[in-house]
């Protein structure tokens, strides 16, 4: 048994099959028609997503205008109640301002 293993390692094989230019021909063929299929599948699972997307986009967009609309109502209402207070407030906060900017240009 010795013996004939070592007749079959002293061969040289040929793991792979050799390829004509046709079965190259088919293998280039089938990755290629791969390829076409993921890019038509991408494209279309794409198209599909497009709508519901938009949709979400707008519903989106029409919460956040009624929000920025509730602000802002809120905010007049709160201004025209205290506009006195809303007066001082800007005054406080443009001298803050002014003075932490003039702190700056010195140095």
């Amino acid at each position: 048994m010795a013996a004939k293993m070592n007749s079959m390692s002293k061969e040289p094989r040929d793991p792979s099959p050799s390829l004509t230019q046709e079965d190259v021909f088919r293998l280039r063929q089938t990755a290629t028609d791969a390829v076409n299929d993921m890019d038509f599948t991408g494209a279309a699972r794409a198209s599909e997503a497009k709508s519901p997307l938009k949709e979400l986009v707008q519903h989106l967009q029409g919460e956040g205008s009624e929000k920025f609309e509730g602000i802002l109502n809120t905010s007049r209402d709160f201004i025209s109640k205290r506009p006195l207070f809303c007066v001082g407030a800007a005054l406080a906060v443009g001298i803050l301002i002014g003075l932490s900017h003039r702190g700056r240009s010195r140095n």
